[in-house]
């Protein structure tokens, strides 16, 4: 069997998301709407409509949440070139063979001149270091929203792990002192936190990371994680604190106007994408399809109208009463949509529920005779009738309960998949189960090292932000305030 037969679309979603999510997953991308896997390249894909709309309400959100802090949008290209990639020969060294490389006009012969940007550093700090002459010219914040292209020879799985990463969101920053940058990376993670758990309805982990996990010369990290139905860890966002390492290859320097002389700039840079759709999908999704927490939904509310196609004027009638809906909602800020298809009830249902729409209207004639409506929820299935002078209040409270309860939903299950461990074969049996073990954890390098070696893909992805009492590390038993996350990680 071909790659491409192994992608033809499936009818329904047969598999189980706890058992084998793998096929879920991949089978609701397709069924839902979102993509078109049987692209001709490993690791591409086609968006579809349904699938940019899903991705577009989250970007919206950050477009909308940069704006308020006042972090700029810009664009650079995505062709880079040699000259500008090999600035930092260590950024080099790690990206220059999973790179794509490009050329211009018909000498194919000649050697690669042009990379196709796998991250956003070398196309924008030579940029940086032009706009910076003074301390006026500080700070800069800016993000951009691209896509980054990595020759990805590991196992692939579209939104996880793909050589093209669409929709890809980058924020770097520069700054005068170390203070400064230190503030900038705090409104990182606050704006983070705010998507994840406001919008997204998802408790995502942060970590620190280790020293020597973090760029070379940085000053630290902190990434996100959120846990997969199989009990994986994805790595799904990072917050970087470059220090001055990228501002001295890049030379990103100001002249201090009090003490005369050239001073390094102090950076942040941040960036996720398309994983944070990976994570509502795998989060929130169940055995009939996707479903969206409200405030990042396509379409937050589908309108289906019952009818007896033999008695046209009823029919008409009810059509009219359904689209008449559409602007009281609007008028709330609610998007709504009327399926006047000719299809049965139970068909236009399936659909509504495969694309996770959060609330269903439901008019039949009985609703029209009496003046009212029938409210399906998608995450709980259950129905409401509520008469049509209290629907904008019904609705809105409605699809707020739902977010909540998505939310909640989502912490339940965190909660059951984390649990703390002392001894360290309990806490390898309990990962091999689809757990994530928290751990007491010295932050020495070879301990980590020691806990990875424990199976294959398991790691120590990080330390909490929090402090805890004081508990023996637990490969070297050492005292330690500091817990780390530890599990089978993508």
């Amino acid at each position: 069997m071909t790659e491409m037969e192994e992608q033809k679309a499936p009818e329904v979603i047969s598999a189980d998301k706890f058992e084998n999510f793998s096929k879920w997953y991949n089978d609701i991308l397709v069924i839902s709407g979102i993509l078109d896997r049987r692209y001709d390249l490993k690791a591409m894909f086609v968006w579809l409509p349904y699938g940019i709309k899903a991705m577009r309400k989250i970007k919206d959100v950050w477009d909308e949440l940069f704006e308020e802090a006042d972090i700029g949008e810009a664009y650079f290209p995505l062709l880079v070139p040699r000259q500008y990639a090999q600035m930092n020969d260590e950024w080099f060294e790690g990206f220059k063979n999973e790179a794509f490389w490009a050329q211009g006009g018909v000498d194919v012969d000649r050697e690669e001149k042009y990379m196709l940007r796998p991250t956003g550093e070398p196309a924008i700090y030579p940029m940086f270091s032009k706009w910076v002459k003074t301390a006026n010219d500080l700070p800069i914040r800016i993000y951009e929203t691209v896509s980054s292209f990595r020759y990805e020879s590991k196992q692939t799985m579209n939104l996880i792990r793909d050589r093209e990463i669409t929709f890809w969101y980058e924020i770097h920053t520069a700054h005068a002192t170390k203070e400064e940058s230190d503030k900038e990376l705090e409104l990182h993670f606050k704006i983070n936190n705010e998507i994840w758990h406001d919008y997204l309805g998802i408790p995502a982990i942060p970590v620190e990371k280790p020293q020597w996990e973090c760029f070379p010369g940085a000053v630290g990290a902190r990434e996100y994680y959120t846990i997969m139905p199989n009990g994986r860890l994805l790595e799904n966002g990072s917050i970087n604190h470059l220090g001055q390492a990228y501002a001295k290859k890049f030379n990103i320097m100001y002249i201090d106007e009090n003490e005369g002389d050239k001073k390094y700039a102090w950076q942040i840079c941040t960036g996720n994408g398309g994983r944070y759709l990976a994570a509502v999908i795998a989060t929130h999704g169940d055995k009939n399809g996707l479903i969206f927490p409200p405030r990042v939904a396509p379409l937050p509310v589908m309108i289906i109208p019952i009818f007896n196609t033999k008695d046209e004027e009823l029919t008409e009638k009810i059509l009219k009463y359904s689209n008449d809906i559409i602007p009281t909602l609007k008028r709330i800020g609610i998007k709504a949509k009327v399926d006047d298809r000719r299809l049965s009830p139970g068909q236009r249902f399936y659909d509504a529920e495969i694309k996770g729409i959060p609330v269903r209207i439901e008019i039949g004639p009985k609703e029209f005779a009496e003046e009212e409506v029938t409210l399906f929820r998608r995450d709980t299935f259950k129905r409401k009738k509520v008469k049509m002078e209290n629907l904008a209040n019904e609705i809105i409270d409605l699809l707020n309960d739902i977010q909540n309860n998505l939310y909640e939903r989502a912490k339940q299950f965190y909660n059951e998949r984390q649990k703390y461990f002392d001894d360290i074969e309990k806490a390898v049996d309990w990962i091999h189960n689809g757990g994530t073990a928290i751990v007491s954890y010295c932050e020495n390098e070879s301990c980590w090292d020691a806990l990875a070696e424990k199976g294959e893909g398991f790691e120590l992805v990080g330390t909490l932000i929090d402090r805890f009492e004081e508990a023996p590390c637990i490969i070297c038993g050492s005292k330690t305030d500091k817990r780390g996350v530890y599990g089978h990680s993508y």
